[in-house]
């Protein structure tokens, strides 16, 4: 078993548009109703896929002998915050199959993440996770992110409640 890492493509917009659905599905799709989770899942498609990755999202894919696992997404910062005028970027997805949880994927993706929100010039990295995900935010916790306001996520027409969190990545971004 060999894991390796590489950035996705707009060729790899089908293979993201179903493991993002399918993680999700398989993490999330017990709260929602077949229609809510329909709606949600309008936003994982391959057409939404490859019109991101044409235009501002990054996203790193992690594989394991050829097979994608897992993935994360960053780009603009969409959340409204107090930035205090710092450069921010956002972690919009840090998905991994269930199999590799704990293995070691989700932390190499993460690291990815603030060595490329670092190299893209932001002085905060942003991301929001459920509320009733204890096992997500203990992760974000290790990591040094701080939980700063509640979020409304909304999946079809159900508002879930999320936490916006942040990690500093210079010096002068003490927590707030």
């Amino acid at each position: 078993m060999t894991i390796t890492y590489r950035n996705a493509t707009v060729a790899d917009a089908a293979l993201l548009a179903d493991l993002g659905a399918r993680t999700f599905t398989t993490t999330f799709g017990h709260l929602y109703s077949p229609a809510n989770l329909a709606l949600f899942l309008d936003n994982h498609t391959p057409e939404r896929w490859t019109a991101a990755i044409g235009s501002d999202a990054t996203v790193r894919l992690a594989e394991v002998d050829g097979a994608a696992v897992g993935y994360a997404r960053i780009g603009p910062l969409t959340f409204e915050v107090d930035r205090n005028g710092r450069a921010g970027v956002q972690l919009y997805q840090l998905y991994i199959e269930t199999p590799w949880h704990g293995s070691g994927v989700a932390a190499a993706l993460l690291d990815w993440t603030v060595t490329t929100a670092r190299e893209q010039g932001a002085a905060d990295l942003w991301l929001s996770v459920f509320i009733d995900n204890p096992r997500a935010r203990r992760f974000y916790a290790r990591a040094g992110f701080v939980e700063v306001m509640p979020y409304t996520f909304m999946v079809g027409d159900q508002a879930d409640e999320d936490i916006i969190c942040r990690l500093a990545l210079d010096a002068g971004g003490a927590a707030a």
